[in-house]
């Protein structure tokens, strides 16, 4: 798998029941909707926000469109909780850039746990 951002090769990486593929050279991750499950549990967000293969696309926004890196069929643009995220058409998972994931924890986690410690050591900036 060919990251969408730089087109480098993406690693597998896994703790904690969490497992996203990495890109090394710029800092992107792709999480498959499971996965997105699995920290939305772990951060006990599932009354706070939309699950995140449901949000509505937005229209009009001018970032550059990205490539699913599954399916390499062409990403759409969500808002999740301020963010804008690429999200596979096909509901294969959703992009996050780097330190977005940061961003979206420092605005909505409010306990701390072994999951966030370890995504807070990952992805933040």
């Amino acid at each position: 798998m060919n990251c969408p951002n730089c087109n480098s090769v993406l690693i597998k990486v896994e703790r904690k029941n969490i497992e996203f593929e990495y890109c090394p050279e710029c800092g992107g991750f792709f999480l498959d909707a499971d996965e997105w499950y699995v920290i939305k549990c772990e951060f006990d967000l599932t009354s706070k926000i939309d699950d995140i293969m449901r949000v509505n696309s937005l229209t009009k926004i001018e970032e550059k469109a990205k490539n699913c890196p599954i399916c390499n069929d062409r990403m759409e643009k969500i808002n999740l909780g301020g963010l804008v995220l690429d999200r596979c058409v096909r509901q294969h998972g959703v992009w996050f850039d780097k330190g977005e994931l940061s961003d979206f924890i420092n605005k909505n986690a409010e306990q701390k746990n072994e999951t966030i410690k370890f995504l807070g050591e990952t992805f933040i900036r």
